[in-house]
């Protein structure tokens, strides 16, 4: 009976200390990019809770190009200089998907914050708004 219980138990430590595969995807917010929302613009909240002042929060965005052309983010507008934008600046061909990074920093401020990010894409009529929802305690 030891012996079974000693050997129950190496299999489960041994299996604890087999690497898994990481999963393949994208868990997080994929917004698919098409000529009606080149047209006709976009706009959405990015929600980061409650912050306590200093801290800084990165909320992440992939973009999934569904247009027949290639685009490219030609620039951005923030309202704020607590909130950074960072992407790569190459072309996003077709059928390709790229992920957007937005950081906020709460460094001096209190309270509850609502920021905007515009993002302006080559060619297209109006800018992608996205908000910025942060409590700052």
């Amino acid at each position: 009976m030891l012996r079974v219980v000693f050997l129950c138990w190496l299999g489960v430590a041994l299996n604890a200390c087999v690497s898994r595969p990481t999963p393949v995807g994208y868990a997080g917010r994929v917004v698919s990019l098409t000529d009606s929302l080149l047209a006709c613009g976009w706009s959405d909240t990015v929600r980061l809770g409650k912050l306590h002042s200093g801290e800084v929060a990165v909320s992440r965005l992939q973009i999934a190009n569904h247009a027949p052309q290639a685009v490219v983010i030609s620039s951005f507008e923030r309202s704020c200089g607590c909130v950074a934008f960072s992407f790569e600046e190459s072309p996003l061909l077709p059928g390709q998907t790229r992920e957007l990074t937005l950081t906020f920093d709460s460094r001096g401020l209190w309270g509850w914050q609502f920021k905007s990010l515009d993002i302006r894409f080559a060619g297209a009529a109006r800018p992608w708004r996205i908000f910025v929802d942060v409590d700052v305690k």
